[in-house]
């Protein structure tokens, strides 16, 4: 590139002046030597300004090339996040690929090929973000302040050599936040209720209280079932509720208000005796999915799809070999963040039990086209990827396990306390692990709880029997929530009711602690328990006995990781309902 400036044409000519001897025009060799000397000067002013001129032009090139690797880098963390915020893992040097047609991490840096001597080298480091007031509020700093867990801050840094003598660099930064979570005073968390009356009524929780009593949309009647879930991506509760003259409905709550409630189904008044419905959202697509028994003497039921602005057409589950009117159906979630798998478990008038899986866009058998067990008990539930039922034997429950591709055979699982057969079941995941929970309430009035630590069930040592005479056997007088406070991993809680209050244990990841009572606590029919894996708080909504002194909606919560519940907050004063009450509280968290 030098050479072709230095011989050039211009330069050349410059190099060949003549000296003419013209009349009249003679030059002395001093006058000459002069002029040469100045011409020398003046060229190599001009060879030094190209010189320059060129450097600048490379250099420019390569700063562009640099810019664009270094936004390559930015935009592939992009990718890995948009997967799962989770996937931002502190790094103070990591290279970015293309697996499986995705971004991810991998490798200490990145390579661009430059030239035979150097290359562009890229590194990505990602670090953790301060605020100067509680997140998320608060402005960034550079040291000091609080972390914010859902912001994140990436740099992508080229660097190459200009020269042997001359090394290069440019970095781009970026600040990426967890923006599909809600972010007005954390996840949205709502408690629904029902106060024996058409209306339902909700208060969402703030981060240190309750807000004010307020209706949603009424419904044809006497609310019975009520079930409540939060989206992960948007601020919307969806209320599905089943009242005694057998409506079935749905209302969605967009952030400040309910919109008309969907009349999904009736059921008759007969069969609002049984929750046959529920709704979960998918995980990754944060769709609900509503599945529904959609009238009086389907054996078959429906579901519909709320995608965050309106409810697909109803569409008829043929798979499930049961025979006789569904009576209950209960849907989990997948919790992992790129799944959209929904496990769903349901028990007929003829008590067969039957389970399948929603993959986001159509109902599995599991390859399993039998009825499960045609001898149920009452009650069942799912947990993940596993399914239990209480069977016609008072001691026996029996599971199944679903991997993605088999399913197992069903497998007992004995517990000899039991004094009768499984009237409710609660199975409950531990977040990011393969622990779930098992409680049991029997026709004998016996609470019973096992382990299932991802491949088998612990035994009576860690789970001497709670209670052998809770409040009744009509209602499901106990529930089992996990700890998501991150002082408190592997422990979790189980809250019922026996007799005169509400005890309540703590389980240490491997055994349950000692016995103690819910302060204020009084005769129980209900407890439904939610924490939020946000903070880490703990909810505790109680409807009380017919039998109970006060007759009260109420509810206790658990804060900062501590062991001390709060104290009775009343919810409302009554009067409730008499046997059964029913599922008439819920709260939904994400």
């Amino acid at each position: 590139m030098k050479h072709q400036y230095y011989t050039g044409s211009s330069i050349e000519k410059r190099y060949s002046i003549g000296i003419p001897y013209a009349e009249g025009y003679g030059f002395s060799l001093l006058e000459v030597i002069l002029a040469v000397a100045l011409f020398l000067i003046l060229t190599t002013g001009g060879i030094t300004l190209i010189v320059q001129s060129y450097n600048s032009n490379r250099l420019g090139a390569e700063f562009a090339t640099a810019t664009e690797f270094a936004s390559e880098g930015i935009e592939a963390v992009k990718s890995i996040k948009n997967q799962a915020f989770s996937n931002l893992v502190d790094s103070s040097g990591t290279g970015v690929e293309r697996v499986g047609g995705v971004w991810t991490f991998g490798g200490s840096d990145d390579t661009l090929i430059h030239s035979s001597e150097d290359n562009f080298i890229r590194i990505i480091k990602v670090e953790p973000v301060n605020r100067d007031g509680t997140p998320p509020a608060g402005n960034i700093v550079s040291s000091g302040g609080i972390t914010d867990p859902d912001t994140k801050k990436i740099t992508s840094t080229v660097t190459w050599n200009f020269n042997s003598a001359r090394p290069e660099t440019m970095s781009l930064v970026t600040y990426l936040s967890d923006w599909e979570k809600p972010i007005s005073g954390g996840d949205l968390i709502m408690m629904a209720y029902s106060k024996t009356t058409s209306t339902p009524y909700y208060r969402t929780w703030d981060g240190s209280s309750w807000s004010d009593e307020a209706p949603a949309q009424a419904v044809g009647g006497n609310i019975n079932y009520v079930v409540t879930k939060v989206s992960r991506t948007r601020n919307e509760a969806i209320l599905g509720t089943l009242d005694s003259n057998g409506n079935i409905y749905a209302q969605v709550w967009n952030g400040s208000s309910w919109g008309t409630p969907v009349l999904m189904a009736n059921v008759g008044s007969t069969l609002s005796a049984y929750r046959g419905f529920d709704i979960d959202y998918e995980e990754n697509g944060d769709r609900a999915v509503m599945v529904y028994i959609p009238n009086s003497t389907s054996v078959d039921p429906d579901y519909r799809i709320w995608d965050g602005n309106s409810w697909s057409s109803a569409t008829t589950i043929t798979s499930p070999p049961t025979s006789g009117i569904i009576r209950w159906i209960e849907l989990t979630q997948n919790p992992l963040s790129l799944s959209n798998d929904i496990a769903m478990i349901m028990i007929d008038e003829n008590i067969d039990v039957y389970g399948m899986t929603w993959n986001g866009s159509s109902w599995g058998t599991m390859g399993t086209g039998a009825v499960w067990d045609s001898t149920g008990s009452t009650a069942d539930n799912s947990g993940e990827a596993l399914f239990i039922w209480g069977d016609a034997t008072s001691t026996d429950q029996y599971y199944r396990t679903w991997n993605g591709t088999s399913l197992t055979g069903p497998t007992l699982l004995d517990i000899p306390a039991s004094g009768g057969v499984a009237n409710w079941v609660e199975l409950v995941s531990r977040p990011d692990s393969d622990e779930l929970m098992y409680g049991v309430q029997d026709a004998g009035s016996d609470t019973n709880t096992r382990k299932w630590s991802g491949s088998a069930w612990d035994s009576a040592t860690q789970h001497p029997e709670h209670d052998g005479a809770g409040e009744n056997v009509t209602s499901m007088n106990f529930d089992i929530v996990w700890e998501t406070h991150s002082s408190n991993p592997g422990k979790a809680w189980i809250l019922w009711g026996g007799g005169a209050n509400i005890s309540k244990k703590q389980w240490s990841g491997t055994a349950w602690g000692s016995v103690s009572t819910l302060t204020g606590s009084d005769d129980t029919s209900y407890i439904r328990l939610k924490a939020d894996p946000s903070s880490g708080a703990i909810f505790a909504g109680i409807y009380e006995a017919a039998t109970s002194a006060k007759d009260d909606i109420w509810e206790s919560h658990l804060t900062d990781g501590g062991t001390s519940w709060s104290a009775e907050n009343t919810i409302w004063t009554g009067p409730i309902s008499t046997e059964p009450v029913y599922f008439r509280i819920d709260i939904g968290t994400k």
